[in-house]
């Protein structure tokens, strides 16, 4: 079978998707990787070496770069993931005969901010166009979750049975084998560790984190921050308080056990201004907190409170005021090391290899 990957920044789900079919799916599969920031070996420190090509498309002619790219590959299936929903509309508009799967991480219409710094409000309804020819176009549509898929349903017009939820699992490969010696054992205090997104850059975007760190700072309880991308902002943060403590960028193989280190895995927004997106949200650093051994801590957001309070893997909070509840987790710790195997692409990945082969026989 040959698939065919878009995304404009290829992130970590598309790779961790590519390892689980190249590796457990039992099945032979090329995949080609048409991107157009930076490769996944850039951001992550590996990735690309799951595609059989990696390519830099056009900007300037996203829909010539696409259809070149599908008529060199003659693939039998395009899984296109968003966001934003761009490429998947080019694919649509200009490969003929390869179906088109949408896979869709992130709903941009959930936003009242941009994706990128510097958009202005032409963009923001730019991407609402794209997102409803993507999501009522594509021959199939892959959702994260549950929520996101009901709230595209209520948006637009869309056939139910051509579609597969797919969890942000983590790889098992790379779960750590051995747990490094904790922090706390040291100096009998709290450390609370955050890995991904940040921004110091886009007006009320979710990932500005800044005052929710600080507030953690403030109750006393460290925490230590590791950026999917370097930002000035958290670093100036951290000379803030001794509390707060900015590593930077790490490839993911090191970062996940650097965090079996810590104590909880923060996950948390900023909800001034995306209330409504965050509440389907169910992000990758989730499902990676559990596979390094920490509790997730979050807020009230609906679908990642959800899954905590069900499986029983973190502490849903309103406020700071949590150290007694912190200090007495030893349960949730346990249960959480237990389950540190139960949430992976390579246990799921079948499920999309048959959606893959319905999609083809349905445009067969």
């Amino acid at each position: 079978m040959r698939v065919m990957f878009l995304q404009p920044g290829p992130c970590i789900r598309a790779l961790k998707i590519a390892r689980g079919l190249k590796e457990a799916s039992g099945e032979k599969i090329s995949i080609v990787l048409g991107f157009l920031e930076k490769t996944l070996t850039e951001v992550y420190g590996y990735g690309d070496e799951y595609f059989d090509e990696v390519i830099r498309l056009d900007p300037e002619d996203l829909g010539g770069s696409v259809s070149d790219l599908a008529d060199r590959f003659d693939p039998h299936i395009i899984h296109s993931h968003n966001a934003p929903d761009y490429l998947t509309v080019s694919a649509l508009k200009t490969v003929e005969g390869a179906p088109v799967i949408h896979d869709i991480h992130d709903s941009l219409t959930m936003r009242s901010t941009g994706y990128y710094e510097g958009d202005d409000e032409t963009k923001i309804q730019g991407y609402a166009v794209d997102e409803k020819f993507a999501c009522e176009e594509s021959d199939g549509r892959i959702y994260v979750n549950e929520m996101i898929r009901n709230y595209l349903h209520r948006r637009y017009s869309l056939d139910p049975d051509s579609e597969l939820v797919l969890y942000n699992y983590v790889s098992e490969a790379i779960i750590p084998v051995k747990m490094g010696e904790s922090l706390s054992s040291r100096d009998g205090e709290i450390h609370i560790a955050y890995a991904g997104t940040i921004t110091s850059k886009i007006d009320g975007s979710h990932y500005d984190l800044r005052g929710i760190f600080r507030e953690i700072a403030r109750h006393g309880f460290h925490i230590h921050i590791f950026a999917s991308r370097e930002d000035d902002g958290y670093r100036l943060l951290a000379d803030e308080s001794r509390f707060i403590h900015y590593h930077g960028h790490l490839d993911q193989r090191v970062l996940l056990q650097e965090l079996t280190k810590y104590d909880f895995g923060w996950a948390g927004f900023n909800d001034a201004r995306n209330r409504v997106h965050l509440d389907v949200v169910l992000p990758n650093k989730a499902y990676e907190y559990i596979a390094c051994g920490l509790p997730i801590l979050t807020f009230p957001h609906k679908a990642l409170s959800e899954f905590v309070e069900d499986q029983g893997v973190g502490l849903v909070i309103e406020d700071f005021d949590i150290r007694e509840r912190l200090e007495n987790a030893h349960e949730l710790h346990e249960n959480v090391y237990r389950k540190r195997y139960d949430f992976t692409i390579e246990k799921n990945i079948d499920s999309l290899v048959e959606f893959y082969r319905d999609i083809i026989k349905l445009r067969g």
